[in-house]
């Protein structure tokens, strides 16, 4: 892995792989083995697009990565995400784990609050999407903001205003129709 220009404090890890094995309108999850609700469950993406397009050999070569954080070669810089969207039957939103690349600047800022309450005080980050959300062809590279959320929750994203429908679904909610679609793309 050539070097990053990061400080050598970043702990890297390959990510865990999470299996599932569906039983009815539930999964039975290889990592707990506990069984989850479908209609509990999120689409989530384990890597960047352009991080997992590559092998295995090239991902132990030129990424370094986590669960939250992944840089490609040292000069690109990915932070995994929540795209939230309201349902109007769920108290609570529909999430979408996905990744954003940000500047180096961003990722090294933020890698510097990861573990701080202050990370509350922080402007949002501009960023991109870095993943093809495939029922919202076009999705990537998308323009939002990274928004911290504290020390023991994944970031949020927005979308900032565009022409397209991941946007409105942001803007405006969806329903639970289209919260099942976004989940049976893993299920």
């Amino acid at each position: 892995m050539q070097s990053t220009g990061l400080p050598p404090r970043y702990a890297f890890r390959q990510p865990v792989a999470l299996n599932v094995r569906q039983k009815g309108n539930s999964l039975i999850c290889s990592k707990c083995g506990e069984e989850h609700l479908l209609e509990e469950m999120e689409l989530t993406f384990r890597r960047p697009d352009d991080a997992a397009k590559l092998s295995p050999e090239e991902r132990s070569r030129l990424l370094q990565e986590n669960n939250d954080l992944c840089v490609i070669e040292g000069k690109r810089f990915f932070i995994r995400g929540l795209l939230p969207l309201s349902v109007e039957s769920r108290e609570h939103p529909y999430c979408i784990g996905l990744w954003v690349e940000v500047p180096q600047s961003s990722f090294e800022r933020i890698y510097d609050l990861w573990d701080s309450d202050e990370q509350l005080n922080e402007p949002p980050f501009e960023a991109r999407l870095a993943n093809e959300i495939p029922t919202s062809n076009g999705s990537l590279g998308l323009e939002a903001e990274l928004r911290l959320t504290g020390p023991t929750t994944r970031p949020d994203v927005f979308l900032k205003s565009s022409t397209h429908p991941l946007y409105a679904e942001q803007a405006r909610g969806i329903d639970e129709h289209r919260a099942s679609e976004y989940t049976a793309l893993f299920a």
